[in-house]
């Protein structure tokens, strides 16, 4: 009888336009695997995904899944070797997408594509790859027009359309330089972007939680307005309790001498364990600004800024903003202790790795004293 059941999905399934999109069991188990996978628990979200595989086979969302549980399950250290597993699996993702839907007019198989295309875009674009970013980028953007058609109909497109939409405007007003490069892409509209990645937070299930990390980092880095991340990032700390990117990412959103005395401590040494570098970074230089700022022992909030820089010596490429952090940190306990010229090289090095207004103003400030 099993069998018999198993057979009928699966021959249902291979004839539905929509298998993915649309609610039923395959959604159901792509859903679970999902929640593992921003958990943290690859385990678990591949045990989720080869049971969609059965059902769906030839789908583009089971390399696509693979290839993000690769990714959270390593988030943000990837390493070449790593990324060339990934590669294969958004390769796949692709040719899947295009066998099944040569022309990519179907929503999920442009869905599918798109995002394989902008995986590949970013990792080459953070390793300097600028001609394979390029190409990649622009078969993306191909796609994400298609999109901008069909969002209404189809949440899942909600978090990229929103991103164009907030970014094509916001970025060249950051930096005008680019305006000129932008004048043959279609107008944006920040406010609407805004909603839209709202939206996405509460409408889709596949790009939910991207959605929360990218709001977030909008109102970090542009809107200045942490209050509003910490929402977004508290509630994947609760969703996702292992998820170690969004635990970093809330104590950033917290780091200001209010905030922070309600600092949920247990995050911070959570972080300082992990075997990571990139964590026991972040974890050490929020221990260090604890002690500095709550529990007033800058002896204490020395060692923990020193530990937690010493890791970030080992990521050439990553955790630019906790080093900034840290360095900010340590340079105002040296100012406090009048050790000048060291303090004066650590502002610096704070404001070679700053991406923060905040961080760059505090450390000019400190040193225009000095």
């Amino acid at each position: 009888m099993k069998n018999i059941f198993t057979t009928v999905i699966l021959l249902a399934a291979l004839h539905l336009p929509a298998q993915v999109f649309e609610p039923g069991p395959i959604q159901d188990l792509v859903k679970k695997g999902t929640d593992h996978i921003y958990n943290a628990a690859p385990d678990s979200a591949e045990y989720y995904i080869a049971k969609a595989e059965v059902y769906i086979p030839n789908h583009p969302v089971i390399p696509l899944m693979r290839a993000m549980t690769m990714l959270w399950s390593n988030i943000p250290t990837i390493s070449e070797e790593l990324f060339s597993k990934m590669e294969v699996q958004l390769d796949s993702a692709i040719f899947l997408a295009k066998e099944r839907d040569p022309d990519l007019e179907e929503p999920e198989m442009i869905f599918f594509a798109m995002a394989s295309y902008g995986l590949l875009a970013e990792y080459y674009a953070d390793q300097d790859y600028t001609m394979k970013a390029v190409g990649e980028a622009n078969r993306a953007y191909g796609l994400m027009k298609k999109g901008f058609e069909i969002v209404d109909e189809h949440p899942e497109f909600l978090l990229t359309t929103g991103l164009y939409n907030y970014f094509r405007e916001k970025y060249p007003e950051r930096h005008p330089i680019y305006k000129p490069l932008l004048w043959f892409f279609r107008s944006g509209n920040m406010e609407l972007g805004l909603k839209q990645l709202e939206l996405a937070c509460t409408e889709s299930f596949l790009t939910r939680v991207e959605a929360h990390v990218y709001l977030s980092y909008i109102y970090l880095r542009y809107e200045f307005d942490p209050k509003v991340a910490q929402k977004y990032l508290s509630e994947l700390c609760t969703l996702y309790p292992n998820n170690y990117y969004a635990k970093a990412k809330y104590l950033e959103s917290l780091a200001n001498p209010t905030d922070f005395k309600n600092v949920p401590i247990d995050v911070i040494y959570s972080l300082i364990t992990h075997e990571s570098p990139y964590y026991k970074l972040a974890g050490y230089v929020f221990l260090g600004y604890f002690e500095e700022k709550i529990v007033k022992n800058e002896e204490k909030a020395e060692y923990a800024y020193r530990l937690g820089l010493e890791y970030g010596q080992e990521l050439p490429d990553h955790g630019e903003y906790f080093k900034s952090f840290g360095y900010l940190g340590l340079g105002r306990v040296l100012v406090n202790k009048n050790e000048k010229e060291e303090a004066k090289g650590l502002l610096n090095l704070s404001l070679k790795y700053a991406e923060t207004e905040q961080v760059e103003t505090e450390a000019k400030t400190l040193l225009s004293k000095l």
